[in-house]
């Protein structure tokens, strides 16, 4: 666990006031160029100073021959160089004062033991001046609160109060690509790569205190501290949800985390029933991880777990129900006053062709946008429900129940989730304006299920770690 002084020093490293890459060339195919570019055109305010021995100018930047030639004090280094000269630049980082490295090259414990005998050395070196190293074998970090971007992927990032800590570069742009598809923002982005000074739990222990972050999703191949991790996410839920997708579950997946960060995945059972008990969401694939991240950082808290749904097409409702019950979470009946509101709000007719349960299918009737909003209301006003999915298909004569939905939510503060089947570009307007109104959009029933089962699975897990002591 980071003691108090780590932690400023950690934040110092997100926050820096100056940035120092190295090994960044004028070809745009180097991967320091990139990075270079990336901080750049992700808007830094902070001092920017390229470094090589051969060039005098790149991006309009001066550029610097080593890193003892760089005026001033240094926050960041940025290594796109070899494993071999990465170690070696750890060491003049660590000895000139520099607080934080970020080593992007492969190469090390994931290759062996030569590898992993080179990286101890490293850590041991970095360990003993104070300078902590992000990585090795990452792709860097986004702090779009600070306006950062120091991976070597040029992006645009809207900011929002979403983190992520993942293992893997390729798996954690997956989710991020994902979140930035319906244009959700994040606070932080954080590859960890082999994990040389820092684990898991350490950068939880830090988005635990940051008071952007309010959402923590983590993509886990392996931690060698996995019991520090889950005590600190103890303490993290009680104001935070963290949401944890955790690979390697098969034999030829445990000896992939293997080669590719240099740790055993281990029994993926234990790491489930240990998440569970303290109070983590566990999640099954990589867009489940999106989904609930999306669905925590965008709806109000639920303040029980039942959930309910209503939709004019039966099918999608059925994909939510397994979804929904396979991950511990009711699907309640409806009140006694609910069933007798809906059969008012149908009339004699119209009863004979809806089956009073929940799901409530109302077939025909839903395509009507101001009827749909008066069942949704009647969903929201029972005791027994306390997430609502409404499920709507995309027509060309009927428009989505956003305003209903939007009134249904300022009137009851429940959670509502809105799982309109379209494309994606077909409920981009309504999308946008529901997100801003509290409520999240998904466009599959999968997703809204997973999006209303984290809703419900951290109320529980909240609820239990409030009435724990520390």
């Amino acid at each position: 666990m980071l003691n108090e002084q780590q932690l400023k020093q950690l934040d110092n490293i997100f926050n820096p006031r100056s940035i120092a890459v190295v090994g960044v060339t004028d070809s745009k195919s180097n991967v320091g160029y990139s990075t270079l570019e990336a901080i750049v055109e992700g808007g830094f305010k902070g001092k920017v100073y390229p470094v090589h021995p051969r060039h005098k100018e790149i991006l309009g930047l001066p550029v610097y021959a080593s890193i003892e030639d760089v005026p001033g004090p240094l926050d960041l280094v940025v290594a796109a160089l070899n494993q071999y000269a990465s170690a070696e630049i750890v060491d003049i980082c660590a000895k000139r004062g520099v607080k934080g490295v970020i080593l992007l090259a492969g190469g090390f414990k994931e290759m062996g033991e030569e590898g992993a005998k080179l990286e101890r050395g490293m850590i041991e070196t970095a360990q003993k001046w104070g300078c902590m190293v992000i990585g090795p074998n990452c792709l860097g970090f986004i702090n779009t609160p600070y306006d950062l971007v120091s991976v070597f992927f040029p992006l645009k990032i809207p900011k929002g109060n979403i983190s992520i800590i993942t293992q893997s570069g390729g798996a954690g742009l997956t989710v991020l690509n994902r979140l930035l598809d319906e244009n959700i923002g994040i606070s932080k982005w954080i590859g960890v790569g082999n994990r040389g000074s820092l684990e898991f739990a350490d950068y939880l222990q830090y988005l635990e205190q940051d008071p952007t972050t309010d959402v923590i999703g983590v993509l886990m191949e392996a931690t060698d501290n996995a019991r520090e991790f889950v005590e600190i996410a103890r303490k993290t839920v009680k104001t935070k949800p963290v949401v944890v997708y955790k690979s390697g579950k098969s034999e030829l997946a445990q000896y992939a985390a293997l080669t590719h960060t240099g740790t055993l995945a281990g029994s993926p059972r234990m790491y489930e029933d240990a998440f569970h008990q303290y109070g983590v969401i566990y999640v099954r694939t990589l867009l489940e991880l999106a989904a609930a991240c999306k669905a925590l950082s965008i709806a109000p808290p639920a303040k029980g777990d039942g959930i309910g749904m209503i939709t004019h097409t039966a099918g999608p409702t059925i994909v939510m129900v397994d979804e929904i019950s396979s991950r511990g979470c009711p699907v309640p009946n409806l009140s006694e006053e609910a069933l007798r509101r809906v059969k008012e709000l149908l009339g004699t007719k119209n009863s004979e062709t809806v089956i009073l349960k929940n799901p409530l299918d109302l077939a025909g009737v839903g395509f009507e946008p101001v009827a749909f909003g008066k069942f949704n209301d009647v969903l929201c006003q029972d005791p027994g429900i306390d997430i609502i999915i409404g499920v709507f298909s995309e027509h060309r004569n009927w428009r989505f129940p956003a305003d209903e939905m939007i009134e249904n939510l300022k009137k009851h503060r429940k959670p509502i989730i809105a799982c309109f089947i379209s494309k994606i570009d077909g409920v981009c307007e309504v999308m946008e304006q529901l997100h801003k109104a509290g409520i999240p959009v998904f466009t599959n029933p999968d997703e809204a299920a997973w999006g209303a089962a984290a809703l419900a699975q951290y109320y529980r897990y909240q609820k239990k770690a409030l009435s724990q002591k520390d």
